[in-house]
C-alpha cells in the first residue's frame, strides 16, 4: 500500500542534524532525539504545501522526542496511523492513536514523544488562517482566545466526518487533477477544513455553531447572487463573499438555505456549470469537454457527470451538436 502523501518525498536521511534542519524547514524550529539507546534513525518526510494548509507524512523509525515549543502562527493536527505517540501540550497529556488526533493550541509549549513504530500524519495549518476563518464565520473579530480541546477521537461523529475529508486530501494528493491544483476550487476545500474543524472539534467558539443562526436579509441573498453569477471566474467561498457583502458567512449560509434551498457554494457550482454549457455550445472547433471542465473547476470525470444530470446529455454530444 502506498504511503501518505506518495510522490512528495521531501528528504529521507539518518543524519539527526539534518534531520531537524529539514524538518524545521517545513514546521518550526524544534529539538529532537533518539530515545532509546541503541536506536538508529532513518526519517522519512513527505510533504505538500497547500498555502495556508501543508499536509505532511513523518516516520523516523526509532523512538524519538521532539520539542518544537510553542508552535505560534500554526496549529498542529498530528494522527499515527501506526503506532503511538504521548503528547504534552501546556499542563495537559495525552497519548495519540490511529484513533485519536492531536489538535494542539499554537501558544503553549509542546513535546512528543514517539514509538519506534510511529508514522504520522501532521497537517500544519495556518493559526491566522483559522483565526480569519473564525471571524468571517461569526462576522466579529475574535474576542476571547480560540481553544480547542486537545484529543479529538476520529471515530465519533461529527468528528469522523470532518477527518475523512482530511484522510481524502492525503490519499487523493499525487492526482495531477486534485482540486487544491485547481485556481477555483482549492481555496473552497481548505476552507472547508478549517470551518469543519471549527464545527467538529469541541472548543470556547462551539455554543455558537451548536446554535440556529438568523439568516440574512433576503436582500444581501440577492446581492450574493449576482456577485456570483458575474465573477463565477473568480475563486469564491463563503467566508470572502460574506467579507465582501458585510455579513456573517453563517447568516449568508442560513439565508441561501432559507431563500433557495441550497448552498452558497451549491449556487455556484450550478452557475459555473451553465458557464460551461455556453462555452461547449460556443466552442471554437479545437475546444475540448477537459478544457472547458478545467476553466470552471471541475476534474473532468466529476464534470461529466453533473453535467449529464443537468443538462439531459454528455458535454462530448452538447460540443458535437455546435
Amino acid at each position: 500500500m502506498a504511503l501518505p502523501l506518495h510522490g512528495h518525498e521531501l528528504f529521507r536521511s539518518t543524519d539527526l542534524d539534518d534531520v531537524r534542519t529539514r524538518v524545521s524547514q517545513v514546521l518550526c524550529p524544534h529539538q529532537l532525539g533518539i530515545r532509546e539507546r541503541g536506536g538508529v534513525l532513518d526519517a522519512q518526510m513527505n510533504s505538500l504545501a497547500l498555502g495556508d494548509v501543508t499536509l505532511n507524512y513523518v516516520h523516523y523509525r526509532t523512538a524519538m522526542w521532539v520539542d518544537p515549543g510553542c508552535t505560534k502562527d500554526f496549529i498542529a493536527l498530528q494522527l499515527p496511523v501506526r503506532g503511538r505517540a504521548r503528547v504534552r501540550c501546556g499542563v495537559e497529556e495525552i497519548d495519540t492513536t490511529p484513533g485519536l488526533m492531536l489538535v494542539s493550541r499554537a501558544d503553549e509549549p509542546m513535546r512528543m514523544e514517539l514509538s519506534a513504530d510511529a508514522q504520522v500524519m501532521l497537517t500544519k495549518m495556518s493559526w491566522p488562517f483559522l483565526l480569519d476563518t473564525l471571524n468571517a464565520l461569526i462576522g466579529a473579530e475574535v474576542i476571547r482566545p480560540l481553544r480547542f480541546d486537545l484529543g479529538m477521537n476520529i471515530q465519533l461523529e461529527p468528528q469522523k466526518l470532518w477527518f475523512q475529508l482530511l484522510a481524502l486530501c492525503y490519499r487523493r494528493a499525487s492526482r495531477p487533477d486534485w482540486i487544491p491544483r485547481r485556481r477555483l476550487s482549492g481555496p473552497h476545500l481548505l476552507e472547508l477544513l478549517a470551518i469543519g474543524l471549527l464545527r467538529s472539534q469541541p472548543n470556547t467558539y462551539s455554543e455558537i455553531f451548536d446554535a440556529a443562526p438568523e439568516p440574512a436579509p433576503q436582500r444581501t441573498v440577492r446581492q450574493a447572487m449576482t456577485v456570483l453569477d458575474e465573477t463565477p471566474d473568480r475563486p469564491h467561498t463563503d467566508c470572502s463573499l460574506a467579507r465582501a457583502l458585510g455579513v456573517s458567512a453563517l447568516a449568508l449560509g442560513a439565508a441561501f438555505q432559507t431563500y433557495c434551498g441550497t448552498t452558497v457554494h451549491g449556487y455556484l457550482f450550478h452557475v459555473r456549470m451553465r458557464r460551461a454549457h455556453a462555452d461547449l455550445c460556443t466552442g471554437e472547433a479545437d475546444v475540448t469537454v477537459e478544457q472547458v471542465a478545467r476553466r470552471w473547476g471541475f476534474t473532468l470525470a466529476g464534470f461529466q457527470g453533473c453535467y449529464q444530470r443537468e443538462f439531459g446529455e454528455a458535454p462530448n454530444e452538447t460540443l458535437l451538436r455546435h
